[in-house]
Order: structure tokens, then sequence, then C-alpha cells
């Protein structure tokens, strides 16, 4: 590991300033605010930037890659949202799982607007919708999914999505639009849960403080998935901190992973880079297994 580098946690690219310019003037003519948050981690992955935006409109949470998440942990998240008033709708986009738990919501708002014009002698209402989250939180595959066809731009790196675009979905046209992260981080950890589920760019983080973070947090919530994956027996679990202080503890945790995994150098020495960005690859693709990086008991969804 050479140095440690902190992960910027104050990262507003100019085209996500841009991009909230332009979604606040649309917001205008919006009746419901489509947010996506990643389903592993659903308080870290909402932009505060949205609630600042969309403030009293109607609003709809879409809980993403639900597959990817440890599913008794999205369904305890879903009831929570549930008792803070939210409707939550877990959805795999690629899968289609969850799209007709999503229409129906939508239809909800739809027919309440509806109404209202009806009352008022007016039949033909359209209604809009703003699809909006975090860069990498699967917005256009979800678009597309809705749509029936490839409408929107899909990627698996942030940033995919630069410009708005409406699409027609049943009685609804919904507007794509880029990703926006809030230009403030509440906190240092709530970073590297987005850089560890990929929701900024690689470029931007340390990876060696990434994959002791993982590391550290699979000890104790997902040991077993280590040992399946990795061979890697965990005796004592370690909480986060900081790097130094967790450094000692997980270092031999990288050594035997790059055993393991044949990830050597020359003389047989551990390329720690390459056992850090697999780990973290392995989390974000799901062959760690299904993991949520966030429990009810211990965030708060306010």
């Amino acid at each position: 590991m050479e140095g440690d580098s902190r992960l910027p946690i104050q990262w507003f690219p100019g085209h996500m300033a841009k991009a909230k310019r332009l979604m606040a003037e649309e917001l205008r003519g919006i009746d419901v605010v489509v947010e996506l948050a990643d389903a592993r981690l659903p308080v870290s992955s909402r932009s505060p930037v949205l609630d600042e935006l969309a403030q009293n409109k109607p609003r709809i949470l879409v809980l993403t890659r639900v597959d990817l998440a440890d599913r008794t942990c999205t369904e305890r998240w879903v009831q929570v949202f549930r008792d803070e008033g939210v409707t939550a709708i877990p959805v795999n986009a690629k899968s289609g799982q969850g799209l007709r738990a999503f229409r129906r919501a939508l239809d909800e708002v739809v027919e309440a607007k509806l109404n209202r014009a009806r009352a008022r002698g007016i039949e033909k209402v359209i209604t809009r919708g703003m699809v909006c989250g975090i860069p990498n939180v699967g917005k256009s595959t979800f678009v597309n999914q809705l749509a029936g066809r490839a409408v929107a731009k899909t990627g698996d790196r942030p940033g995919v999505t630069r410009s708005l675009q409406w699409i027609r979905v049943d009685r609804t046209e919904l507007l794509d639009t880029p990703g926006v992260l809030a230009p403030k981080l509440a906190n240092e950890e709530q970073g590297l849960k987005l850089a560890a589920s990929g929701a900024v760019k690689e470029e931007i983080f340390e990876v060696y403080e990434v994959c002791a973070f993982v590391l550290a947090y699979m000890s104790q919530r997902y040991p077993d998935a280590l040992a399946d994956r990795y061979g890697l027996r965990v005796e004592e679990p370690v909480a986060w901190t900081t790097l130094q202080d967790v450094w000692p503890a997980v270092q031999p945790w990288f050594e035997r992973i790059g055993r393991s995994r044949g990830a050597l150098l020359a003389g047989g020495v551990i390329d720690e880079e390459r056992v850090a960005r697999m780990v973290i690859h392995d989390l974000q693709d799901g062959r760690l297994g299904p993991v949520s990086l966030e429990w009810p008991e211990d965030e708060s969804p306010s």
C-alpha cells in the first residue's frame, strides 16, 4: 500500500451542477418524482440535492439492484420507508422484477391528478414524471425496461447520461436525467460505501482504503461470503474506523486473498492493488453474494 490518499467527499463535477440547474427548471412542470436509490445502500445513495429541488412533489422511491442486495435487509428497508410515508419499490431493472408494482404506484399518482382535473371539467391531461438519482444507480436501464426498448444510453460507469430526454410510459411522460450526487457527503464512511458500490469513478478514490472498508464490513456482516469466495476464515471481525487503524488487521487478509486467487507479482509477492480491485469488483458484480452495505438498525432514512 502506497500512502493514504483520502477519498474526496466533496465531488460535484461541472456537468452535475449544470444538470441540477436544468432539473430545477423542469421540476416546475413535473407531477411526480421517481427517485432511484441503490438497494444495497438506500441512505447513502439518496441525494439531499433532490430533497432541495423536489420539495413537496409526490415521490416514488425505486430501490434498484435488488438482485445484488440482501433480501432480508431490503424487505426491512421497504417497511422502514413505508412507516415514514414513502412508497419504496424494490426493482431489478435488468430483469424487470418490480416494474409491475412500480407501474401501479405511478398509476395511483396519475389517477389522483386526473380526478382533480375531471372535477374542474378538464378531460385531456398530460402527467409528467422525472427519473432522478445519483450516478450509476441504474436510471437508464430502468427507463429502457419501462419503455420496452433501448431509448436511454446505459453503461457500467457513473455519468453515462449527460442530457435530459423524455420517454412516454403508459399515461405518463418520464424525463430521464443525468446522475446528480450531493455536493457534500455527510461523512467519509458514506463516501466509501458509494465508492464500493460503483457510484463514483475509480479515479477519485483510493482502492486500498475502499477494499479495506469492504473487508472490515464483510468480516462483521458476511464472514461466510469471504470464506466461500476467498477461503478467508475471519477469526476476529474488524470494525471500520480509519485505514491506518484497521490496516494491521486487514493486510494479512490481502495476503491470503492474493495467494488464494493468484494475484502475485514476480517472486511470489502479493499484488495488493490487484487484490483491492478484485474485491471491489467482486462486490459490485455480485460474486460475493447478495450484500447490503446499510441496515436499518445502523442508519436513518431521513
